[in-house]
């Protein structure tokens, strides 16, 4: 299996290295090594790149402090927890101070060890996630603009702003036109992932017009009025709510909602886009006709990465995160996203919002 994470457990008790290869050595993601003392471990250490390190506190030749201590200035990538059967509030405190992760008081309970190693293991890949956005963050950020005038000068061509194209140059730039659109998507998605992540998303004290501040900038932009697939865009808005929220947010919902009525969306159809009331919420829904979705396949939509393979989406292509993104924003709103479908015929996305 790949990407496993590597643990090295030091402790100088036999009866506790083999409890915790027995308590987690049906875990497909873990390597396990051990050591009996502090120097045997840190020598293993510096031969063997280790992910998370669980360390007693009391042991012969070498204690688990002086490890923790060792490891936070030689290795301060790798996470570290400690044992101790004297756990005291000074002990753990010092320990926490000097970079501990968290600890482990003996004796412990095989779901005590288990969830301290997922906590690890969670918080590692968290911290590994967040580096890799900033990352992508500033490379979409200085491809964006290269990528749009790519897209608008061959959009330019495709119109015969200069000239009619032959069947041959239509493919080309039909190609350069889906790619460019390819690249787009990836570019917004992980720029909108990077703003996701970095917002405090926990509550929204300001209000915002739903359908001013939202919907109506998105759908009047020009690549959406004047889609190349020639769809037209009809407006059914019964309400114009006024919700606590983050307009800024909603706007990256209401984008790929309607971008990807687009992509998979039927040339020269409507897109009906609503806004009612339901009950005690807002209700804000895309429909499209198009390849539609498989019912089986309506639940993996909104996973991170999740990309549909389809009869009709040839050629289209997408970073997986749209809809993920979708998913988090809403119900960061305290709301609810779904979607129904008749496969072959017709797709409707739609998402819910509490009254304020």
């Amino acid at each position: 299996m790949e990407n496993k994470v590597h643990l090295l457990i030091i402790d100088d008790e036999d009866i506790i290295l083999k409890s915790c290869q027995r308590i987690l050595r049906k875990r497909e993601d873990l390597t396990i090594d051990t050591a009996t003392n502090g120097r045997e471990g840190l020598e293993k250490a510096k031969a063997k790149k280790y992910d998370i390190v669980i360390t007693d506190l009391k042991m012969p030749v070498m204690d688990g402090m002086e490890v923790l201590k060792t490891l936070r200035k030689e290795q301060p990538d790798v996470t570290v927890i400690i044992f101790t059967g004297f756990a005291t509030v000074d002990t753990t405190r010092e320990a926490l101070k000097l970079g501990a992760f968290d600890y482990i008081p003996k004796p412990f309970t095989p779901d005590e060890l288990s969830n301290v190693v997922d906590n690890a293991i969670k918080a590692r890949q968290n911290k590994a996630e967040s580096a890799m956005l900033d990352l992508l963050a500033i490379v979409s950020h200085e491809l964006k603009s290269p990528v749009s005038v790519v897209h608008t000068t061959a959009e330019t061509l495709y119109k015969g702003y200069f000239g009619n194209l032959s069947p041959d140059q239509q493919k080309i730039i039909e190609t350069i036109l889906r790619n460019c659109q390819y690249l787009e998507d990836i570019i917004r998605n992980y720029l909108d992932l990077s703003k996701m992540e970095l917002d405090s998303l926990e509550s929204f004290t300001q209000q915002i017009d739903l359908y001013e501040e939202v919907i109506k900038p998105i759908v009047e932009m020009p690549e959406n009025t004047n889609n190349i697939k020639n769809m037209k865009l009809e407006l059914n808005i019964q309400v114009k709510p006024k919700i606590m929220g983050d307009a800024n947010l909603l706007k990256i919902v209401v984008t790929n909602l309607i971008n990807n009525a687009i992509k998979y969306g039927q040339a020269n159809t409507t897109i009906n886009i609503e806004l009612t009331q339901q009950n005690n919420e807002y209700v804000f829904s895309v429909y499209n006709e198009g390849v539609g979705i498989p019912e089986e396949d309506m639940e993996k939509l909104f996973k991170k990465f999740s990309r549909l393979k389809q009869k009709g989406t040839e050629g289209i292509k997408g970073s997986g995160l749209g809809l993920y993104i979708c998913k988090s924003i809403i119900e960061k709103h305290k709301g609810k996203i779904w979607v129904e479908s008749e496969y072959g015929k017709w797709v409707k996305f739609s998402f819910s919002l509490p009254l304020s």
